[in-house]
């Protein structure tokens, strides 16, 4: 093979990091989140994804790839121009952890529940998100009402899985907020100069006539709206992924513990169901045609078939998910 051929060929793998097995292109929050407090924020900086082209990215569309993009861009200047002068944040630097994620392994069952980037300060106590949308439509396929109630979802769950994870699992500092806006290529998929210079307003809903709403979720005016099978599977995920984060129990379930009727009600364009790989034959099929492992309810299988080739590598994490409910 040449060697333009090879270096294609290896970045199109998941992104790890040298010499340590931190996954960039991780997508599962819950572990991104433990991967920055064991191995540190610029371990877990997805910047260098975006510096080449979206054909190194063949887990984003093209479109998907040069709108996410432009936001890490725009971040990355603002950090560059503000160096040095008095902290907007901690040394004014954000650093973008996640492109594409989902609460917890397996938790994305629709298209609305994704979300899209996702920046932290050098503390990992405060927390930018920003969704890109689409351009609306007269169609009713996408919406403002669909792209605020969405967009507001993110933040609501983001940090109740902050404050779960730091309550329950001891993990990072207290969270403090999460400030999220959408882009659409009316914007051309740049946030508002608002958005980066007053990280520390009061909670709410903050919008600018012309411009996508901003929402402030503070530790203590947040929606709760994780599931009881969604905590189930965060402890699953942490148990298995660090030997060193045991549980508090300081009883936090209930902040952050809600219902399936918390879910922002959007049109059939984000209700479209995802499809998921079998983790052993890695075959794309839609969820219906799965069986997720009753065990650890992190990774989904063909079958039987399927489940028990998987079982001499899986078992070990598998184990010691199971642990923790112990």
């Amino acid at each position: 093979m040449e060697m333009d051929g090879l270096a294609s060929a290896f970045s199109r793998l998941p992104y790890f990091s040298p010499g340590m097995m931190v996954n960039r292109s991780e997508t599962c929050a819950t572990r991104k989140l433990t991967q920055c407090t064991d191995f540190g924020v610029s371990m877990n900086d997805i910047s260098s994804k975006f510096a080449r082209g979206p054909a190194n990215a063949p887990d984003l569309s093209p479109a998907d790839f040069m709108a996410r993009k432009s936001v890490v861009d725009q971040v990355a200047d603002w950090c560059d121009a503000n160096a040095g002068k008095p902290g907007k944040v901690y040394r004014n630097e954000w650093a973008p952890i996640l492109y594409n994620f989902e609460i917890v392994k397996s938790a994305a069952k629709r298209e609305r529940d994704w979300g899209h980037l996702v920046f932290t300060d050098m503390t990992i106590s405060r927390f930018l998100l920003v969704m890109t949308f689409p351009e609306t439509c007269n169609c009713g396929n996408y919406s403002h009402h669909d792209y605020d109630a969405i967009t507001k979802y993110h933040a609501d769950r983001f940090m109740s899985l902050l404050t779960y994870l730091h309550g329950e699992w001891d993990w990072g500092n207290k969270p403090s907020v999460v400030r999220a806006t959408y882009v659409t290529p009316k914007e051309r998929f740049k946030v508002s100069t608002e958005f980066l210079e007053d990280i520390d307003a009061a909670a709410g809903d903050h919008r600018v006539p012309g411009k996508p709403p901003i929402f402030q979720v503070t530790a203590d005016k947040f929606i709760p709206t994780l599931l009881e099978s969604e905590l189930e599977k965060i402890d699953n995920t942490v148990a298995r992924g660090s030997t060193s984060k045991k549980r508090t129990g300081k009883g936090v379930r209930d902040q952050v513990l809600g219902t399936k009727e918390d879910r922002p009600e959007v049109s059939k364009a984000f209700k479209q169901t995802n499809m998921r790989q079998c983790a052993y034959c890695e075959e794309p099929k839609e969820l219906k045609n799965l069986s997720l492992c009753s065990r650890c309810k992190l990774v989904y299988y063909c079958g039987k078939d399927c489940q028990r080739m998987a079982w001499p590598s899986h078992k070990f994490s598998c184990r010691k998910a199971s642990e923790s409910k112990a």
